[in-house]
């Protein structure tokens, strides 16, 4: 074989190894390939990221108190569709959290028992829709959620409203960051440009009536007022960057 032949069929290789590789799915497969095809409502979070935040002790009760029962996790996967639960688990441990099963070597589920025995022998139909939705939003933040515009939310009272909202999108996404800052961000994917509109339209009037509505508490009114909302075709994206302490008004 010529030296020339050598350099062309070298290059080749590497070429195709450079063409195979690329950055790692930022949500484990291993968690992945074990979310029931039903779920409505996926959610996610770098626990790792958010322990190392100086702002995780400032996150609300609620919150921190499910992050601590993983504790020995580096990453958690949740999913539902309204009645059923699976949170999944991937960590150090060698024995699962309490409440949960082990299904493997540093890998858990909690849940509805159908879930988690679908999930346990990995037939859970096929791989759920969200996840091409969710993958971005895990690569880029601290925790995520995705939703199915069909999903049912536990919510009652004015929350409802979020439910009705989330009805009149195809998917909705929700994202968090944590540095001296909690940015989050909403974005409502629409059936088209008209549904677009009338979702903004209804979110900057929830936002201006909740502010009017909360001038007795202060900090929940200059929250509301501190809300961004834009539309670009189909998309609604609302936004709204607080520090830690003041969304616990919210709670």
């Amino acid at each position: 074989m010529t030296s020339a032949r050598i350099i062309v069929l070298a290059t080749l290789a590497a070429l195709g190894v450079s063409c195979r590789s690329g950055p790692p799915p930022a949500i484990d497969p291993v968690l992945a390939e074990r979310v029931p095809a039903a779920a409505t409502v996926l959610g996610g979070a770098d626990l790792e990221r958010v322990r190392s935040s100086h702002l995780y002790q400032e996150l609300p009760p609620a919150a921190r108190a499910f992050l601590e029962t993983l504790s020995g996790a580096h990453s958690v996967l949740v999913a539902s569709d309204g009645g059923n639960l699976l949170v999944l688990t991937r960590g150090d441990f060698k024995k699962a959290p309490p409440g949960a099963t082990l299904l493997g070597q540093g890998l858990a589920a909690a849940g509805s028992p159908d879930w988690v025995r679908a999930a346990a022998s990995r037939h859970v139909g096929d791989r759920n829709g969200l996840l091409a939705h969710a993958e971005p939003l895990a690569a880029m933040a601290d925790m995520w959620m995705v939703a199915a515009g069909s999903a049912n939310l536990p919510f009652t009272g004015n929350g409802e409203n979020a439910g009705r909202l989330l009805h009149a999108t195809e998917y909705a996404t929700l994202t968090a960051r944590l540095t001296d800052r909690v940015s989050l961000a909403i974005v409502g994917m629409c059936r088209g440009p008209d549904s677009a509109r009338r979702v903004e339209e209804t979110v900057r009037s929830y936002a201006t009536l909740g502010a009017a509505g909360e001038a007795r508490q202060p900090a929940v009114s200059g929250l509301l007022r501190r809300i961004q909302v834009s539309r670009d075709g189909s998309a609604v994206r609302v936004t709204l960057v607080a520090r830690a302490d003041e969304l616990k008004a919210f709670f």
